[in-house]
């Protein structure tokens, strides 16, 4: 027989919560008493009614590709600018809560910036026996840092990132991203190039995390993503140490970057696999990639991944990731599979990336479906 659910608290206790929850929109106490019980830790409310939260006449417009536009409209622009290194908007946005856009494109979502970064962090995290020297790449917005700091294992988080302008204004904008992890005395911030870190320090880590943008355009972010610095980053791993890559668009309609970075680790690590998951801020399928000389995730069971959570992070710490999803997260289709079997050239220093041509298969068999093919 299953064990009756505890119903939640009409009015929740926000004593422990680890940031400020808005109570605007909670479901009159009356109201939740007929509806289904919730578990400990949850409630009702309303959502906002858009019609007032301003009349859309803001815009903020994507260039996805060459040929397809996405329009956002905002509620209200906390920052617009440009950085050194990029142009920056942080808004509120009616379906993604408030979204940092980075050169155009929706870099991180309120909505599901846990989803990515519990993906992109956590598996590499939860893998190494006891993470004490972490070293991320990237991450500007602090989610990363803030996954990291929440194994109490951790003695030294070194965060790399080369735009300090941007870290500080999501460190002002973004709390629901970094909630203080920036300050945690565990953590050391260093306004530089990740490569160059790698080259002028000799320091080792057991996890490296890499959450830089795109190399699409064959920009700046190019040369953290070839066999040179992944050789570079190989040499300061300790023994047992794992990469956790963010792994480019890997949809159907868009996955050559992704089977080139898969090849370009290959050349490098012993073990790398591919994992995905739909961020509906991204308006895609989005691809990360674990890279070691020792962890195969087929052979990791479900079971063991959960009692790592309970283990390491509680059961309060994640909203999303458990041993079922990240296992099925590692799941490919053929179509994919066959894609990443695939040999082609690596990613190199100096060679802009050019995608392969399509491969197209030729179909064999009955000109009709069966059911048909009887009459």
């Amino acid at each position: 027989m299953d064990t009756p659910i505890e119903r939640a608290p009409l009015t929740p206790d926000l004593s422990q919560a680890r940031y400020a929850v808005d109570l605007t929109g909670l479901v009159p106490a009356e109201v939740a008493a007929t509806l289904p019980p919730l578990p400990p830790n949850h409630f009702y409310f309303y959502p906002p009614d858009p019609l007032l939260e301003g009349d859309g006449a803001i815009t903020a417009v994507e260039d996805s590709d060459p040929f397809d536009q996405y329009v956002y409209r905002l509620r209200r622009v906390l920052y617009q600018g440009r950085t050194r290194w990029q142009n920056v908007l942080i808004a509120d946005t009616y379906n993604y809560d408030r979204v940092l856009m980075l050169d155009g494109a929706i870099q991180s979502a309120e909505s599901d910036e846990s989803l990515y970064h519990e993906l992109l962090v956590q598996p590499a995290m939860l893998a190494h026996d006891e993470p004490r020297d972490v070293l991320i790449i990237g991450g500007g917005e602090g989610a990363t840092l803030r996954e990291v700091l929440a194994h109490a294992s951790v003695r030294r988080a070194v965060m790399v990132d080369l735009d300090q302008e941007l870290v500080e204004l999501c460190r002002e904008h973004l709390f629901q991203w970094h909630q203080g992890a920036f300050d945690d005395p565990r953590c050391e911030l260093l306004a530089e190039d990740g490569r160059a870190y790698l080259e002028r320090d000799p320091s080792l880590f057991d996890v490296v995390i890499i959450d830089v943008v795109d190399m699409l355009d064959n920009g700046p972010a190019q040369a953290l993503y070839t066999r040179q610095f992944y050789e570079l980053l190989h040499a300061r791993l300790r023994p047992g140490g794992v990469v956790a890559v963010q792994g480019l668009e890997f949809s159907h309609s868009d996955d050559k970057p992704h089977a080139a970075l898969a090849r370009t680790l290959r050349s490098v690590f012993a073990q790398v696999h591919s994992y995905r998951a739909t961020v509906p801020s991204f308006l895609s399928s989005w691809g990360f990639l674990l890279a070691s000389d020792w962890l195969e995730p087929n052979h990791w069971p479900a079971e063991d991944i959960d009692r790592r959570i309970e283990r390491k992070l509680g059961p309060q710490w994640l909203d999303h990731l458990d041993g079922d999803y990240l296992k099925a997260c590692f799941v490919m289709d053929r179509e994919t599979r066959f894609l990443l079997a695939q040999p082609g050239p690596v990613l190199e220093d100096g060679v802009p990336f050019v995608a392969p041509p399509d491969i197209e298969e030729i179909e064999f068999g009955p000109a009709q479906l069966p059911a048909l093919a009887r009459d």
